[in-house]
């Protein structure tokens, strides 16, 4: 029982330990801190201990190497880091809490029990679905399969098995004990019988009651009279409901660096001088690919009416290879596009095939040669339809015996990609094709196809106008004078403000957890220097992607009881409503509730 009330009083620890860890001044200012504090620099503090910055880093690192495998065509801005490092820590706070929570009440693992989880009849589920200890004939959980993998991951060189299988052997030890811990804390709750009674009548029991409702609004706020001394007296009262983090307001302008008229100049010619090679250039898509500022552009093959870009409706008749441009695509934004490819193809074809995946136990090699055998099993008069029933592993065209149904240009990419759809327009109708996807390996046969028309593929590149150095200098210079004004010449914020005729910003209570200034993206470092600097202090020049910022900092709120002058326009109010309360209910004390309503 000690140990049951033991989980009962640290039942709520962790959410109050991680929001004690999270008042750390954390996440973005972690790499600059080393700069000037040496190796000993510490990201924050839990359960007493501070945690060192370079161990929190390598932690960052390894879950931002993990993002990018996991999203290998995506670009990794600042935005996802800071989430990334937000993600991170509160991971890492819950496994330091945790871990001391597992230690207080002897949660653990034996050897044997561990063995039996991996490899024994107690195998974990997230064990047992691992395909590589399957066996490959039943495709049911072997534990001596895994022996053998823990027992030979070593003759791996790379030491890349070792390292995979270590972090998940941490992650899974970490949810056996937290599921351990979950079952204490289940086991150690029940309902009392006075609870009981209570639920049961609030579900079987039932009240019926007349009531009038008199609004505030039914007495006008001019009306009501409140002195400097009602004010006070409410705060004192309440004074316990008014406290805030430490926080500080800030004013700042901001230099927006835009192209400028030259940069716009020399952008327009750089393009205009690529145009003479990519019409003499014969691997468009290769150039494209090296000069264009779009990499998500794709190339297809459409008819007149499918042109994607209204300004290529002359290049449609153009002979093959006519360069056209440069023209402007939106404001700052300049292309030229290329007629690459003329072909007549089918408008839409009906497509059917069979498709195998490589697995754990099945290579691309296998794959292919099972394809194979199923070609030929075809030419020599096997029914596709029912190969494909029997064979294809993917479902919703398998139980159609492989059909695909109707399909226009591009539509096949969506789903397959573009090697796909290309074999596929490219085909004779009854024509048996093998391609790979990402999906697998595919065999293909176009059973019908409409009437071909003309179609061409157009490659473009596109060039974005971007500031110059020299541009980018000159709004620096700006922001530069700006500072200096208020620093070396004593000018008053507003007052600088007003006479260069610039818009001042603004963010309240900016605290040590805000990930960046109001309007401001990716100002971390904006944060860090709010939440060092003195009242009145001017800031350095910022520089945040393409902008220049210049900040003053206002006020500054100490953590704690919120001052009067502070909550006096909200405290007035709820008197107000005090009054008002006070007032009808004095009308209405000799009334019974009929009178009242009449």
């Amino acid at each position: 029982m000690a140990t049951l009330q033991n989980i009962r009083n640290r039942s709520g620890l962790l959410l109050a330990v991680i929001g004690i860890a999270m008042l750390a001044f954390i996440l973005g200012d972690l790499l600059k801190s080393t700069n000037s504090g040496g190796g000993n620099v510490n990201v924050g503090k839990v359960l007493g201990d501070d945690i060192p910055i370079i161990v929190f880093q390598q932690k960052v690192d390894q879950g931002i190497e993990n993002w990018k495998t996991q999203n290998p065509q995506a670009v990794l801005d600042q935005s996802t880091i800071a989430q990334i490092r937000g993600q991170v820590w509160d991971q890492y706070v819950r496994d330091l809490v945790m871990n001391n929570e597992f230690k207080q009440l002897g949660v653990d693992i034996s050897d044997q029990e561990w063995i039996d989880r991996i490899s024994g009849a107690n195998v974990h589920p997230q064990v047992s679905e691992i395909p590589l200890f399957a066996d490959p004939n039943t495709g049911i959980f072997d534990g001596n399969r895994a022996l053998q993998y823990l027992q030979n991951f070593d003759q791996d060189i790379t030491g890349e098995s070792r390292s995979v299988w270590l972090r998940f052997e941490e992650y899974l030890i970490n949810l056996i004990k937290n599921t351990k811990y979950n079952a204490l804390l289940a086991k150690a709750m029940f309902v009392t019988s006075e609870e009981a009674r209570i639920d049961f009548n609030s579900y079987n029991k039932s009240a019926k009651f007349n009531y009038v409702a008199i609004p505030f609004s039914s007495i006008d706020d001019s009306t009501i009279e409140v002195t400097e001394d009602d004010l006070e007296d409410y705060y004192s009262d309440h004074k316990t409901e008014y406290t805030q983090e430490a926080s500080k307001d800030v004013d700042f302008v901001v230099y927006n660096v835009v192209p400028s008229s030259e940069d716009d100049a020399i952008t327009k010619q750089e393009i205009t001088d690529l145009a003479v090679d990519f019409e003499d250039y014969e691997d468009y898509e290769l150039m494209a690919r090296r000069n264009s500022d779009n990499t998500n552009s794709r190339f297809v093959y459409s008819k007149e009416n499918e042109l994607q870009d209204p300004n290529w409706q002359g290049l449609f008749h153009s002979d093959k290879g006519s360069v056209f441009g440069p023209y402007l695509i939106n404001t700052g934004t300049y292309r030229i596009a290329k007629l690459a490819e003329v072909e007549y193809r089918p408008d839409s074809l009906e497509v059917r095939h069979i498709l195998i995946k490589p697995k754990e136990t099945v290579s691309l090699d296998s794959a292919n040669r099972r394809v194979d055998a199923l070609k030929l099993a075809i030419e020599s008069g096997r029914d596709f339809g029912a190969l494909a029933k029997e064979n294809s592993e993917h479902q919703p065209s398998a139980i159609k015996r492989g059909e695909l149904g109707w399909f226009k240009e591009e539509n096949l990419t969506n789903e397959f990609g573009a090697l796909f759809n290309e074999v596929c327009f490219s085909a004779n109708k009854g024509e048996l094709l093998v391609v790979t996807s990402v999906l697998g390996v595919h065999l293909i046969e176009v059973t019908r196809m409409s009437r071909k028309v003309k179609k061409v593929k157009i490659a473009y590149i596109d060039r974005k106008v971007e500031p110059s150095t020299e541009t980018f200098n000159s709004y620096y210079n700006q922001a530069a004078k700006f500072a200096g004004k208020l620093i070396n010449e004593g000018l008053d914020f507003d007052t600088l403000v007003l006479a260069e005729n610039l818009l001042k910003r603004s963010d309240k209570k900016v605290g040590v957890n805000k990930q960046s200034i109001v309007g401001v993206p990716n100002s971390r470092d904006m944060v860090r220097w709010v939440n060092t600097a003195e009242v009145g202090s001017v800031s350095e020049v910022f520089q945040f992607d393409n902008l220049y910022v210049v900040a003053y900092l206002t006020k500054e709120y100490k953590e704690g009881i919120i001052e009067f002058e502070d909550v006096q326009d909200q405290i007035k109010a709820l008197v107000i409503k005090e009054k008002k309360f006070l007032q009808i209910t004095k009308s209405i004390s000799s009334l019974d509730l009929s009178l009242i309503a009449k």
